[in-house]
């Protein structure tokens, strides 16, 4: 039985074919609320602002994921690369929503 996952990155986790398509706020909810999913994300900050979009908690997992085919991942990604790699964890929720990217990672075979 297929996967499914939140991912802080869309990152090919085992060689393989992916389709990766963006997504609203509304479908993200949707699709948090219409599946049972397992979290990957390992910061708060993600968490918390994943979980005020999604308007459900996002548990911390740094747990490493490897795909299969027909596993799926919601993404969320910060699209902007930090200038000081030090401020890594230390971002308020607020700038990550302000800087964010929501998608579906698929891996097709």
């Amino acid at each position: 039985m297929p996967k499914k996952y939140i991912l802080n990155s869309a990152v090919i986790t085992l060689p393989g074919l992916y389709e990766y398509r963006l997504i609203s706020v509304n479908e993200a909810r949707k699709w948090l609320k219409n599946n049972d999913w397992e979290s990957t994300i390992g910061y708060i900050e993600t968490a918390s602002a994943l979980a005020t979009l999604a308007g459900i908690p996002i548990p911390l997992n740094r747990k490493l994921v490897r795909m299969m085919p027909g596993d799926e991942a919601l993404v969320f990604r910060l699209t902007c690369r930090l200038e000081n790699p030090e401020l890594k964890g230390k971002l308020s929720p607020d700038f990550v929503l302000k800087n964010c990217e929501i998608g579906i990672l698929k891996r097709i075979r």
